[in-house]
């Protein structure tokens, strides 16, 4: 896979978490995964059309993604995830595809976004269309 296919994302999760007050991101080693299984708690999902096809899915412990609600929402309290928790999440994920797809606009390639679908639960195996699986913790 191109890192001009990856840079946009990794750069817009950045980007996106730091303007909520998030800055202590790290990224880990980028790995190459066999099957789409989630073993996280929440995941969104959003489908890319255009120059680039394909699916980006973004799947957080129930810790880390509480404190981003957490984050967005002021600094309230999340004790638990409920609807407007997902539906928070669902935004997030927006708003970091939203601006990977106009960073690949500055360089001709056309990626337009579908509206996320969560999905909230452990041990999910996702059949998705896809060639190739990207962990990029």
């Amino acid at each position: 896979m191109d890192v001009k296919y990856i840079a946009p994302f990794m750069d817009s999760l950045v980007k996106v978490l730091n303007d909520f007050g998030i800055s202590d991101v790290k990224r880990g080693k980028i790995l190459m995964k066999e099957s789409m299984n989630v073993d996280m708690d929440i995941t969104s999902v959003i489908g890319i059309i255009g120059d680039i096809r394909g699916n980006i899915a973004y799947s957080l412990s129930a810790d880390t993604a509480r404190h981003i609600i957490s984050a967005m929402m002021m600094g309230a309290p999340v004790p638990e995830i409920n609807a407007i928790g997902r539906s928070a999440i669902g935004e997030l994920s927006n708003m970091i595809t939203g601006a990977a797809s106009s960073q690949f606009s500055t360089t001709g390639i056309k990626a337009n976004i579908t509206p996320p679908s969560i999905v909230f639960g452990k041990d999910i195996y996702f059949v998705i269309s896809s060639l190739i699986l990207l962990l990029l913790p």
